[in-house]
């Protein structure tokens, strides 16, 4: 209901608005009378209203009245009152009694400050969505980085270790438990030094302390026992010392083992098939590949080496006179000398039996060829002592130059070395036949 108080706080707005309601009904009052002028009434109606005009008017005039105060109680019920009350509510809520514009009589104003504010607080919601969204990214990326962590960590097929400054376990991922065959349970806050070799960690001691020391890292071969056949079973690790910030800065190591097992497994059997078993010198697979190496660098390097066929001079003859067990360690002796014999950068193979090849690269000149040759031969007679046997032992050369740009197979090459050394052994053996010139 309005009251007094409420009317004279809001006086300009109800002003305002009984003006606009006092223009409204004074023009319905004037169509009202132009009506009747214009006799739009009947003739009946409008007797009626010239007999009762005076009285018309005044019921007119007293229902526009109260259609007014109506009106007014309406507006200040359902849009004064309740702006109000807001207006009470903001400078309550927000303390900001000392605000001119909230106070001020009109209406309006408040209004629109009310407005303003709900903007604010819209775009601040905005922001703190915005914030909210982008942490929750931040955090689920976080997350995503953990879980790819522990899944990298608990997946690898390396053995990663974590210890702490004493040597105990305090992280290990599934790999070091199968490596050597103990459970998680029986590993984790335990020394490592209980699950690797002894011997091996004494070899290796001085210099992990030392590295691990200045560079904070160290890397190299190393063995570790496993723990139903006792198996030693090599790996190459790498261990790097590190400062965890989040536990009081503690000293901590992290390591990282790969089981060179079968790395190993692989390289002897490479070895296998490319060297000979009985003398360890590279056989026919490795020498054919060294001499197709040759043949391809020779197109760009343009240069010239040297193939030496060699074959021991009565050789049968030890075998039949002392057995072949006897022979194998004449030709092991040999192959040792023929490695001393020659350069680092150079080949010493065994083709078959007594047959040896050596390639000379580089072939730096004539003499420097005839001179390895020269050396080779003079080795080989040196006398081979095994056991009570003094045995002496000759052979002979032959020598072939392959020189760039010329079309030849590896074949031809060792059968023109081949043939070289046949025409040294008619020649009296011993002796150096060149296949061609240099």
């Amino acid at each position: 209901m309005l009251t007094l108080k409420g009317f004279s706080s809001n006086y300009s707005i109800y002003r305002n608005i009984a003006l606009q309601l006092t223009v409204c009904f004074s023009l319905i009052y004037l169509i009202f009378q132009t009506l009747i002028e214009l006799h739009f009434f009947g003739k009946d109606t409008l007797n009626a209203i010239h007999n009762h005009s005076i009285k018309i008017n005044i019921l007119f005039v007293f229902t526009l009245l109260f259609v007014f105060c109506y009106l007014i109680n309406c507006i200040n019920k359902w849009f004064i009152s309740p702006l109000n009350q807001l207006k009470e509510v903001i400078n309550d809520r927000n303390n900001i009694s000392n605000n001119t514009i909230i106070h001020e009589t009109n209406i309006n104003n408040t209004f629109e400050y009310y407005c303003m504010m709900i903007k604010e607080i819209a775009e601040k919601d905005s922001q703190i969505d915005l914030e909210i969204s982008i942490l929750t990214k931040e955090k689920q990326a976080v997350m995503r980085q953990k879980q790819l962590t522990s899944s990298i960590f608990n997946n690898s097929q390396d053995v990663i270790i974590i210890i702490d400054s004493d040597g105990i376990i305090k992280q290990v991922n599934p790999s070091f438990c199968q490596l050597i065959g103990v459970e998680y349970e029986n590993i984790i806050h335990q020394p490592l030094i209980k699950f690797i070799n002894t011997a091996a960690y004494k070899n290796i001691k001085a210099s992990l302390s030392h590295e691990l020391n200045n560079s904070h890292q160290w890397q190299g071969e190393f063995n570790v026992q496993h723990a139903i056949n006792k198996k030693n079973i090599p790996v190459y690790v790498k261990i790097n010392k590190f400062t965890d910030h989040n536990k009081n800065n503690n000293i901590q190591y992290s390591i990282i083992a790969t089981d060179l097992t079968t790395i190993k497994e692989i390289d002897r059997l490479i070895h296998i098939n490319h060297h000979d078993p009985l003398t360890g010198l590279p056989n026919r697979t490795a020498l054919n590949n060294r001499l197709n190496c040759e043949l391809k660098m020779q197109h760009t390097a343009q240069h010239k080496f040297a193939v030496l066929f060699i074959d021991l001079d009565n050789f049968k003859r030890i075998n039949d006179n002392y057995g072949h067990q006897m022979g194998d360690q004449v030709l092991k002796i040999t192959a040792n000398k023929l490695r001393n014999s020659v350069k680092k950068s150079d080949m010493i193979a065994r083709l078959a039996g007594d047959e040896f090849i050596a390639i000379i690269n580089p072939a730096a000149g004539h003499d420097d060829v005839l001179q390895t040759c020269e050396r080779i031969l003079s080795v080989l007679q040196q006398p081979i002592i095994i056991e009570k046997y003094r045995l002496t032992v000759s052979a002979s050369l032959g020598c072939y130059y392959a020189h760039p740009n010329k079309q030849q197979t590896i074949d031809e090459i060792l059968s023109q070395a081949d043939i070289a050394m046949y025409k040294a052994k008619i020649a009296g053996k011993g002796c150096i036949i060149e296949c061609n010139s240099f």
